[in-house]
């Protein structure tokens, strides 16, 4: 049996992956890097399709956007120019209303009678909570305590219960305080908005960038082709089943490599390594949801919209997304492209061809479609088995173990799956970075 010898080895090429190789092989020029990935089509979520001119991200919607003005310049900096920008258009549909988001900054658009009821219950608690604010161990908590009653009912809980798939008193508080995670409102722009008077919440959102060509996926394969230039290898359709410490490490027995890197999810990377039973079962607290995306093809321009959130538990998509209005490159001249996302818990079968038909007797309720569904071109699914994970209560705890046995065993995870943290591609960015400066001059 033939054993592949490397310096590094990364485990899992998605997004965290190929731009962890990228940077240990910059700051390691002499070292050789193999990155191993279990699909024979690398990208995780961010991979896109095109379908008879229509282009679909079939991992969910993604933009490109940061607070830190250093990620964002380094993610455009990959696409070398071929980037559109865009002023954020996404709603959330609420009593039939396509309120601007965020919700909070968005009442303006809402009739007087309900916009004065939602910022009466926000103002109550921003005076209770004005000398002692509270510390909620939960999401329900955290939304009664920091909006209000009306806002907390009328759409944090709904919404959020509807995506994460948990009641909002399962969901941990902690990923609530992640920077960049969530928009937190300025009480001056909610009571503005209350009042009729229009405000923008999520500020550093407002203006997103997006490939012109290619898809998202055209940013994943940027940083592959840099990666590749400089001599990292990447290994398709290997999974990682074994890894093992001898001398070196052995990965399925036909891998060697002095160094490991790990982004794969948490859990294989734990079973993999024949891990304790206490750190197996902490790992199983890990929670997480499936994703399944639906992309739908329609002959018919799209709205003057990019993204909208739909909170109502009667239909079956949390937000679909007109990603013909990410580019124009998106979809033929006159027609459209969307993409709907419904999240599975991970027990839960799945039947594709169901959902879609959901997803598109969704769309025809809301009006996107005609009740005829004559405009409707195509629809297409995508099943993700690891799409979000799921701040359960004891997830703090139970990551911890985890990492603490990793950290003592010799293997650097990073990444949504890494770390099991919902981190968006800048934040990946940032911490890939960010544990790279942190290594020896020499591997």
């Amino acid at each position: 049996m033939t054993i592949l010898k490397s310096d590094i080895a990364v485990l899992g090429c998605g997004w965290t992956g190929i731009l962890l190789s990228l940077r240990l092989k910059e700051r390691y020029p002499k070292a050789s890097v193999v990155c191993l990935d279990a699909s024979r089509h690398p990208g995780g979520l961010l991979r896109t399709e095109t379908i008879d001119g229509y282009t679909f991200d079939i991992g969910g919607s993604h933009i490109i956007f940061s607070r830190d003005s250093d990620a964002l310049n380094q993610l455009l900096g990959f696409l070398d120019g071929n980037t559109v920008s865009h002023e954020r258009k996404s709603f959330i549909l609420y009593r039939g209303v396509k309120v601007p988001y965020p919700f909070e900054n968005g009442l303006f658009a809402l009739p007087p009678d309900i916009r004065a009821e939602l910022l009466v219950g926000f103002v109550e608690k921003l005076l209770k909570n004005n000398s002692s604010p509270p510390k909620p161990k939960n999401l329900r908590e955290w939304a009664y305590e920091f909006f209000g009653e009306p806002i907390a009912e009328e759409y944090l809980i709904p919404y959020n219960e509807k995506i994460w798939k948990r009641r909002a008193e399962e969901i941990d508080s902690d990923w609530l305080y992640t920077p960049g995670r969530l928009p937190w409102p300025d009480w001056r722009d909610v009571v503005r908005s209350g009042a009729g008077v229009p405000t923008t919440g999520y500020r550093e959102q407002a203006t997103f960038y997006y490939p012109r060509e290619g898809g998202i996926q055209s940013l994943y394969e940027a940083v592959y082709q840099r990666a590749s230039r400089l001599g990292v290898q990447v290994l398709k359709g290997v999974k990682v089943e074994s890894l093992e410490r001898r001398e070196h490490w052995r990965i399925n027995g036909t891998v060697e490599a002095g160094h490991v890197f790990s982004t794969i999810p948490l859990r294989e990377l734990v079973l993999a390594l024949n891990a304790p039973s206490d750190v197996r079962r902490a790992c199983n607290r890990l929670d997480y949801n499936k994703v399944l995306v639906v992309g739908v093809a329609m002959k018919k321009p799209a709205p003057n919209e990019h993204w909208v959130y739909v909170p109502s538990r009667d239909l079956v998509f949390h937000r679909y997304a007109w990603i013909s209005n990410y580019s124009p490159k998106n979809a033929p001249k006159g027609a459209s492209a969307l993409i709907a996302e419904v999240t599975l818990e991970p027990r839960a079968s799945v039947n594709p061809e169901a959902v879609e038909e959901a997803v598109v007797d969704g769309l025809k309720e809301i009006g996107v479609l005609s009740e005829s569904g004559a405009e409707l071109v195509f629809a297409k699914s995508w099943l993700h088995e690891y799409g979000y994970p799921v701040y359960t209560l004891g997830h703090a705890e139970a990551r911890r173990t985890v990492l603490e046995y990793l950290e003592g065993v010799g293997v650097k995870t990073v990444g949504r799956w890494g770390s099991w943290h919902y981190w968006n591609m800048d934040k990946v960015l940032i911490e890939v970075n960010r544990l790279v400066s942190s290594l020896p001059s020499s591997p």
